[in-house]
């Protein structure tokens, strides 16, 4: 990608975990300000897990409570979007934060229905917990959906394949397999001669 053919957002991700001295060397003003505007929205992503774009979108155009100054909506959106470009899908962790959550509300209840002296309910958080810990599954279990088939592709170079070398004197080296095979014809038909009645 040429250097002119760089959006803003291009510019932020080179940029983005560099100290303010350094950013401020390499972005204007305007492009400083989109990039603490995304830092706070990857902040504030990973201090809420669940919070959705929408919510971050009136986060920003709000004025990040107080933090920066208000934009409009579509500009948001584009900041929004953008964030998943640069930092990639945060809420791929929010997987792991349901399962938390889910393990340690099943906790919670484990222990409720155990002082109730509940059996039901014990029953039921100890489902949860091992389903969600993956606790009736064995350790060694090899997941085929990771296995990536390997991309061939059809030549007829045989300069490709490895451990071949290339033969200096192919004429000589050709003759050579040819009285091979001469040596080879000549005792069968001997052979076949003798044999005859």
């Amino acid at each position: 990608m040429a250097k002119e053919d760089l959006t803003i957002y291009d510019k932020i991700e080179k940029c983005l975990f560099e100290d303010k001295e350094k950013a401020a060397s390499m972005l204007t003003q305007t492009e400083l300000a989109v990039k603490e505007r995304i830092m706070l929205c990857v902040s504030k992503k990973l201090s809420e897990p669940m919070i959705s774009d929408k919510s971050l979108v009136n986060f920003l155009t709000s004025g990040g409570n107080g933090t920066i100054a208000c934009i409009s909506s579509s500009q948001a959106y584009r900041d929004v979007a953008a964030l998943t470009k640069i930092v990639g899908n945060v809420q791929l962790a929010s997987k792991n934060w349901y399962r938390y959550m889910i393990v340690e509300g099943a906790k919670e209840g484990y222990e409720i229905a155990k002082t109730a002296k509940d059996s039901k309910g014990i029953a039921a958080c100890l489902d949860k917990i091992g389903k969600y810990t993956r606790a009736d599954k064995d350790d060694n279990d090899f997941d085929f959906s990771q296995m990536i088939p390997p991309n061939m592709e059809v030549t007829d170079d045989v300069t490709v394949l490895d451990g071949i070398e290339p033969i200096e004197d192919l004429e000589t080296v050709r003759n050579e397999f040819r009285s091979l095979f001469k040596k080879d014809l000549m005792k069968r038909s001997v052979i076949v001669e003798v044999n005859k009645p």
